[in-house]
């Protein structure tokens, strides 16, 4: 719908500087917010949002505007929800926050049927999943039945969902499962590869030779109804193909290698000649059997085939030649001079190999001798070689112009050009800003082919790299203040104007335009947002000038809004109420525990990963947990509760003028029992599942860039309620005097 507009642009261009605006004003004072406070503005951006989507659903113009808003209302909870975890310390990246925030999302899919919902519910679920059966920081060792059950269990899930969302027409988000479908059977079938399950053979090896030889008739028997029917879509046959030559392709050169060591290379040009053969046939058939009635299928097919047999028969004469190449020249000179000469000769091969059919082997041979070509200019490391493949290339491009294969030859053209300069501007000893300079010459280069030749493939693909050229002029490493304005103008005017006046009918043309703009405005607010830059008035600034263009120009240049499905605001308003009740209880339980719960001092050893939603974080391993593995080397503790009793020392650590005791623990058992919260002891209740024990207080969030002022605290300072929950107050270092 908005590709179709043009006048709304600034408007919507406007709405999204004042909310960054707003985000960062309240980010550059977000430190000196009370947690009260923090917990009061996450609640009034959801409410906000809503109420916003409310206005705009009576408006004639921008009625579409308040799925929008409500769209951000929803990801506001989830932000409101990773909030409530960074200051209470808990969950991190685990799969109940991504729980948490999937329950409203999925509701919202089915009140409103607006398709973001359903995207983002199916994301939002696939992280609960994931983060469900590999914790992050925590390794878990399945055995091979238990993670053959999950496993085959994902694979069931995975394709009930694509076909419930096959039949309720959102098929695009069908593939996503289809793919994650396929992920889980080759991982499963490549861990138990045909050549370990002989090798090893015992009883469980017959089950997994089953499942190779289902996957293998399920394969065989959708490309036959695929090929008769032309009934499913070309993305699924895409999707099928690839994993399936994966598969073939590791247990082909596994077995090869295990048996017969260094010459695997006569399994790949085996292989090769395979994949060649089965693409010459197939296309040979879809040739002769092509119906006007579905000729679109056929198309679809064709570019999905070529495409994916391509990066199959490329990867395979990567690794089979390259290795026929080291079984000849071992190393040194032989072998770098071995890849010019084997680059130059794919490369030239190809312009003999004219027939339709043989489209597979011609792109598989030139790519695979550019990619060699590359690998000895590399290898070489001579300034003056680079050069000498850009002006090849370009003259290539020059001389088949017409032909598509002038597709690759100018983007190889494209690599030659940047890696040239690049390597002339570190012989010339001169800075960065000068290779700035070179991407932004390169991309008026290709912004000027693409005004030329708008309507052509070499055309668009010399857009796609504009816009890469000017997006990398926007990455800040310490240029002049007055360079990165300019560069960041020439990025912002030149993508709002294709955005604004469409050069291309082009669906890749529309959809890499907005890619590009939302990963520029998403990398500088995620750049912005954890450095806490004061940017609010610039922000303010810009959205008020964008507002003034929607009403000086946009009014006269924006259609009437097409009507959406009206939803009904009673069912979201009360989805909405139940939102902000859960993130109030949810914290006052949380402020009720640090008002009220015991104060006990824990030692610790910390690790620094990182949380996708709420920034730096330390993962606290404690001496709880060291002791919990030693009990497991006594006897073995069941899954589930576990109730840590720990006993006060006679060692403290001095906080805000008290001396705080560090307890250590004396027992576990997983039985129900009173929590014992007094000053001689206290009792801590967490989790255990494979092997590893959760207390909910592993993790502690801090500001980005700070981990260095954390290293050395080794005291973690917990409150412990009366119930046995416990939650993190904050980190503080015991010298070894004390």
């Amino acid at each position: 719908m908005l590709l179709q507009k043009r006048g709304d642009i600034p408007y919507i261009l406007g709405l999204v500087f004042l909310l960054a605006g707003v985000i960062y004003f309240f980010a550059s004072n977000w430190p000196l917010l009370d947690r009260p406070v923090k917990i009061g503005l996450s609640m009034l951006m959801i409410a906000a949002c809503f109420i916003i989507s409310l206005m705009y659903k009576r408006s004639a113009t921008f009625a579409y505007l308040s799925n929008w808003w409500l769209l951000a209302s929803a990801i506001a909870f989830g932000a409101g929800v990773a909030l409530v975890g960074q200051m209470y310390n808990s969950h991190a990246d685990s799969y109940v926050l991504f729980l948490i925030w999937l329950i409203p999302v999925i509701l919202l899919a089915v009140l409103t049927n607006y398709q973001p919902f359903f995207w983002l519910s199916f994301l939002l679920l696939e992280l609960t999943i994931w983060l469900k059966i590999y914790p992050v920081g925590v390794w878990v060792d399945y055995s091979d039945a238990e993670e053959a059950f999950l496993y085959g269990a994902l694979i069931v899930l995975h394709l009930l969902f694509f076909y419930l969302l096959k039949k309720a027409r959102l098929e695009k988000i069908g593939f996503l499962a289809l793919i994650v479908t396929q992920y889980c059977s080759v991982f499963l079938l490549v861990k138990h590869s045909l050549y370990h399950l002989f090798s090893d053979f015992e009883p469980s090896s017959v089950a997994y030779l089953a499942l190779h030889g289902v996957y293998i008739f399920l394969i065989v028997r959708f490309w036959k109804s695929f090929m008769n029917d032309r009934k499913s879509h070309p993305f699924i046959m895409a999707v099928h193909l690839l994993f399936f030559g994966l598969y073939v392709v590791y247990n082909a050169f596994l077995i090869y290698i295990m048996m017969f060591g260094e010459t695997v290379f006569f399994t790949g040009f085996l292989l090769l000649i395979a994949v060649f053969g089965f693409s010459v046939y197939v296309l040979q058939k879809l040739a002769k059997t092509a119906k006007e009635q579905d000729k679109k299928w056929s198309r679809y097919t064709y570019k999905f085939f070529v495409a994916v047999l391509s990066f199959l028969g490329t990867i395979i004469a990567i690794l089979s030649t390259s290795s026929f190449a080291f079984l000849l020249f071992s190393d040194g000179e032989g072998l770098k001079y071995s890849f010019l000469f084997l680059g130059a000769a794919l490369a030239v091969s190809g312009f003999f190999i004219s027939k339709k059919e043989w489209v597979v082997v011609r792109l598989t041979l030139q790519v695979t001798g550019i990619a060699f070509l590359f690998l000895f200019a590399y290898w070489q490391g001579e300034t003056w070689f680079f050069w000498l493949m850009a002006v090849l290339f370009l003259a290539m491009s020059i001389l088949f112009s017409s032909l598509r294969d002038v597709l690759l030859y100018y983007l190889a053209a494209n690599g030659a050009l940047s890696s040239a300069a690049l390597a002339s501007l570190s012989d010339l000893g001169l800075s960065e800003e000068w290779m700035k300079l070179a991407f932004l010459l390169l991309g008026i280069f290709n912004a000027v082919l693409f005004a030329k030749r708008p309507g052509q493939r070499l055309g668009l693909l010399a857009y796609l790299l504009s816009l890469y050229y000017f997006f990398s002029l926007t990455a800040e490493d310490g240029q002049l203040v007055v360079l990165s304005i300019l560069f960041h103008l020439i990025f912002a005017g030149y993508a709002y104007f294709h955005l604004a006046y469409p050069q291309s009918q082009s669906r890749l043309y529309k959809w890499a335009t907005w890619i590009a703009v939302s990963a520029f405005l998403v990398w500088k607010y995620y750049e912005f947002i954890w450095k806490l830059l004061h940017k609010s008035l610039a922000f303010f600034i810009v959205s008020a000038l964008f507002f003034l263009l929607f009403y000086w120009w946009g009014r006269k240049h924006t259609e009437t809004a097409r009507n959406i499905r009206q939803w009904s605001w009673k069912p979201i308003a009360i989805l909405l109420t139940a939102q902000l009740a859960f993130i109030g209880i949810v914290s006052w339980q949380k402020e009720q525990l640090l008002q009220n719960g015991e104060l006990v001092a824990l030692q610790l050893e910390p690790l620094d990963p990182r949380s996708l939603l709420q920034g730096d974080y330390v993962q606290l391993n404690y001496a709880i947990h060291s002791a919990y593995q030693e009990e497991q080397q006594r006897r073995e503790l069941p899954e589930g509760k576990l109730y840590v009793e720990l006993q006060k020392t006679t060692e403290s650590v001095p906080y805000h003028g008290t001396d705080i005791a560090i307890y250590q623990p004396v027992r576990f058992t997983e039985k129900e029992q009173p929590a014992l919260v007094h000053e001689k002891a206290v009792t801590i209740r967490g989790k255990s599942r494979y092997g590893n024990l959760n207390l909910g207080i592993e993790h502690f969030f801090i500001p980005e860039n700070t981990g260095a002022d954390w290293e050395e605290k080794n005291i973690a300072l917990v409150r412990v309620a009366e119930n046995g929950d416990a939650i993190l107050e904050t980190l503080v270092r015991r010298n070894k005097e004390q």
